[in-house]
């Protein structure tokens, strides 16, 4: 009987694991938002980041060698991290302290359609009728999200809306970031990419915040918001770092990313019953629209390969442009 649980465990641990992790991110931005009740948002980024560092490190210590960078890619490296994770998470804390988690959530999740939107400005993926219609549907129910905190009045919050512009603005730099840090990502790996990241960004939140963090005292950090930085710097950031790459390397791009698609919900579902946010009709109209139209924009997203690289696959009738796209 145990060997069999054993097995079992093997065979589906990644599935497992994202799952897990995928309750942890969704629960994670009502943490947060709970937490800049009692710290200074930039304050908060760069205590739970430096938090989830040695973890990172401590793990990833034993190959040391992977983490190799040859020099001429350093710049590109800092610049890009600069403008992906670290920008995205000047936009995620500034929009939440903001707007609602459930708002943040589902706008920073929107990261697919304007990766989509870019690919196709670039002519880099095949233009289909579905790919359309499902950015058209994400950026529709995007509006309702934004729209959505106004209740029956067409108006919000000169602060609402500032958060959610913000919480967009994050999910439009990863996109930036995950076109033009591809390159890198081939030649080093993703596991060696994000580790460098990470140093980056928090490397960068730290200068960010250094003008509060001179000052800071034990006093000015509650004993209430400790497990607040644990979860977020630990659980959140260190341990997703290592189950992400574990779930990349088991199960593929394509099925990781599937958990992704639940996160929106379960943060709704957290805000409303820890934080009592208001669910109105347009921000749940809006979030359907949301997370189904990036569903359809992740199924019919394929790379355009040059005319050479493409080919009929036998037995399918498929180009070997979509199967190729397929996997990636």
């Amino acid at each position: 009987m145990m060997s069999g649980r054993l097995d079992l465990l093997r065979q589906h641990g990644a599935e497992l694991a994202m799952l897990l992790m995928t309750v942890i991110w969704g629960i994670h931005y009502v943490v947060v938002k709970d937490a800049l009740s009692d710290l200074p948002p930039l304050t908060f980024n760069a205590i739970r980041f430096s938090l989830g560092l040695p973890v990172l490190l401590l793990i990833t210590a034993r190959s040391r060698a992977r983490l190799h960078i040859d020099r001429r890619d350093i710049p590109r490296l800092l610049l890009l991290g600069l403008i992906g994770p670290f920008g995205y998470q000047i936009f995620f804390i500034l929009g939440l302290e903001r707007t609602t988690s459930t708002n943040t959530a589902l706008l920073s999740s929107t990261m697919p359609t304007w990766t989509a939107l870019l690919t196709l400005a670039l002519g880099i993926v095949i233009v289909r009728r579905q790919l359309i219609f499902g950015v058209v549907m994400s950026l529709v129910g995007v509006v309702l999200v934004v729209l959505g905190r106004s209740g029956a009045e067409v108006s919000l919050s000169t602060t609402d809306l500032i958060g959610s512009t913000l919480a967009l603005g994050g999910a439009i730099v990863v996109a930036l970031y995950n076109i033009a840090i591809k390159p890198l990502i081939d030649r080093y790996g993703s596991g060696t990419i994000a580790v460098w990241t990470y140093i980056i960004s928090n490397a960068g939140l730290i200068i960010a915040a250094s003008p509060d963090l001179v000052t800071l005292t034990p006093g000015d950090l509650p004993v209430k918001v400790w497990p607040h930085l644990f979860y977020s710097g630990v659980l959140s950031c260190a341990l997703g770092f290592l189950v992400e790459n574990y779930a990349l390397r088991a199960i593929g791009p394509s099925r990781t990313a599937i958990y992704y698609n639940f996160m929106p919900l379960i943060a709704a579902a957290a805000g409303v019953l820890a934080l009592s946010e208001p669910l109105t009709v347009p921000l749940v109209l809006g979030g359907a629209l949301t997370m189904v139209g990036m569903l359809i924009v992740r199924q019919n997203t394929y790379l355009r390969l040059p005319p050479k690289a493409v080919s009929t696959v036998p037995h399918t009738g498929r180009t070997r442009e979509m199967a190729r796209a397929d996997q990636s």
